[in-house]
């Protein structure tokens, strides 16, 4: 996956409806060859806000960082963001 893939797919987690679809996103970037070392995913229920927190295994270019609205740094990267109404979440 180049950085651009990357960047791109990272964009589409803001466009996930439920937490399930985020998590199998990154868990398919978080493969052996994959660019995420590890990761992690909490959803606020009251606030239907996702939080991810991605070591990746390299650093992303501050600019790549502020085209996702993250917060980076060295490895880690930080993202959060509401899910899409429409999903089978509860209100």
């Amino acid at each position: 996956m180049d950085k651009g893939q990357v960047l791109q797919t990272l964009k589409g987690l803001r466009g996930r409806h439920d937490i399930d679809a985020v998590r199998r996103v990154i868990s398919g970037m978080s493969g052996p060859a994959g660019p995420v070392k590890s990761f992690s995913v909490s959803f606020d229920t009251n606030r239907r806000i996702v939080s991810c927190f991605l070591e990746m295994r390299s650093p992303m270019l501050d600019s790549d960082v502020r085209e996702l609205g993250a917060c980076g740094f060295g490895n880690g990267l930080c993202l959060e963001f509401a899910l899409v109404r429409g999903s089978a979440e509860p209100d």
